[in-house]
């Protein structure tokens, strides 16, 4: 049973493309509810999560496009002979694809939109960071300065 089972797998090379294929439309489903999430209002607890939803869409959506890409290539090849799948798939792939257009012009819309936020955050991060330096600058003097305010107690204590 085994050989005829992987003898129908040969026969059919579809088989793991297609997994391959509804993994993208779940994965395409989920960008498509990161994008809900940045368009919706910032909750007041975390006011930058607009930004982290917009950045999950985006690294999914940079993610799907090569490999929708070799779907919609296959599914448009015209010599019969060459053609992988049938009208119904070639029609769903090429289905997936114009909404991943669709859902990668509009994170392009709402990247132009989140804009102010996105600088916001990254100057407070700068301030945060520069305040951070200060006080390890602070610190790392005040560590040279004890040695030095040490041994010179020391000498005049022994004086």
């Amino acid at each position: 049973w085994v050989v005829r089972r992987l003898a129908r797998k040969a026969q059919h090379p579809t088989f793991p493309a297609m997994a391959e294929f509804k993994t993208l439309v779940a994965r395409l489903d989920e960008a498509e509810q990161f994008l809900e999430r940045a368009s919706a209002p910032a909750p007041a607890a975390s006011p930058y999560a607009p930004l982290d939803a917009l950045d999950a869409a985006v690294s999914a959506l940079e993610e799907l496009t090569p490999r929708v890409g070799v779907f919609e290539k296959r599914a448009l090849e015209k010599d019969p002979d060459k053609k992988v799948y049938g009208p119904k798939m070639a029609e769903r792939v090429l289905a997936v694809a114009g909404r991943l257009a669709d859902v990668a012009e509009a994170a392009d819309e709402l990247s132009d939109s989140l804009a102010p936020l996105r600088r916001q955050r990254s100057g407070e991060r700068r301030a945060e960071q520069q305040r951070e330096e200060e006080e390890a600058q602070a610190a790392a003097q005040a560590a040279e300065l004890h040695p030095l305010a040490r041994r010179g107690a020391l000498r005049a204590s022994r004086t």
